[in-house]
């Protein structure tokens, strides 16, 4: 049997409920099922993903650490393309999306696309929040890189750099994989036409608990590859609701004063986890 164009990696731990919509969004993609590949990678999940993604006629293949590069990593190994596809298990794809991917494919060696977030018909102050930041994948690429959310990638270059790297246990291997290509000369594009969709978050618990995550690897990119951030070392943020809402790329003066004031005390809350994160991983000098 000849090897597909391009196949899908979706890292995934405890994503039974989430899984089916992704794997039925790829089932009706416009690109036909013997030109790509679906890989999924059961990152030690305590419920029935794996038989979930089996069902779906997904190759099933595991790793045992709970480790998002690891996990990317093992699907890498067991892919049969030349060019990868990631995407997330709580995602769902447009139906255009693997072929809007390969018909960017010559645009670089890696090539990101955009992350719809959705929201409900009437969004609380959480999910307006996140709709406005969650992905800002255009803003990141023009900095070099882009989330593994909606990213496509030659094997050639995961090859040359060696894969994602399992250092970052929380979050930040997005970042340091697209960068760490960049400087062995893998170029990143855009291709705009490659829209997947995220939901937004409702409750607040969750934002939180990314934010720290997202400190978390922020403060371990600054040593591992020398970009990044260190919250921690710039608190003022946590104070101050306009501060926080630049930090996410939200223009306060673009919002109307109750707007402002609500948004920006969710935006001072998770930046005041992400320095929490920043703090845990100065504490445990993870790099």
């Amino acid at each position: 049997m000849s090897a597909p164009e391009i196949s899908v990696v979706i890292p995934v731990r405890n994503g039974a409920r989430s899984l089916p919509s992704l794997l039925a969004s790829l089932r009706g993609q416009t690109l036909t099922p013997e030109r790509f590949e679906v890989v999924v990678v059961d990152n030690a999940s305590r419920d029935a993903t794996a038989a979930v993604a089996r069902a779906a006629g997904a190759m099933v293949v595991a790793e045992a650490v709970a480790n998002r590069s690891r996990a990317r990593n093992r699907g890498i190994e067991a892919a049969r393309a030349d060019r990868l596809a990631f995407i997330d298990a709580d995602c769902v794809a447009s139906e255009r999306w693997l072929e809007a991917m390969l018909a960017c494919r010559d645009e670089a060696p890696l090539v990101a696309g955009p992350v719809e977030v959705t929201t409900g018909p009437l969004p609380n102050a959480v999910e307006r929040l996140e709709a406005r930041w969650r992905f800002a994948q255009e803003h990141w690429v023009r900095q070099g890189w882009a989330a593994t959310a909606n990213l496509s990638v030659e094997r050639t270059a995961l090859d040359a750099v060696g894969g994602f790297d399992p250092a970052y246990r929380r979050a930040g291997e997005d970042p340091d994989f697209c960068l760490r290509a960049r400087d062995a000369g893998f170029a990143l594009g855009w291709c705009p036409g490659a829209v997947v969709r995220h939901e937004a978050e409702s409750s607040l618990a969750p934002t939180l608990r990314r934010a720290f995550r997202h400190g978390d690897g922020a403060s371990q990119a600054h040593y591992r590859i020398g970009t990044g951030h260190r919250a921690w070392a710039d608190p003022v943020p946590a104070f101050r609701g306009g501060a926080a809402l630049e930090r996410l790329g939200i223009a306060p003066e673009s919002l109307d004063p109750a707007e402002r004031r609500r948004l920006g005390r969710i935006a001072r809350l998770a930046y005041a986890a992400r320095i929490a994160g920043s703090l845990s991983s100065e504490l445990q000098r993870r790099w």
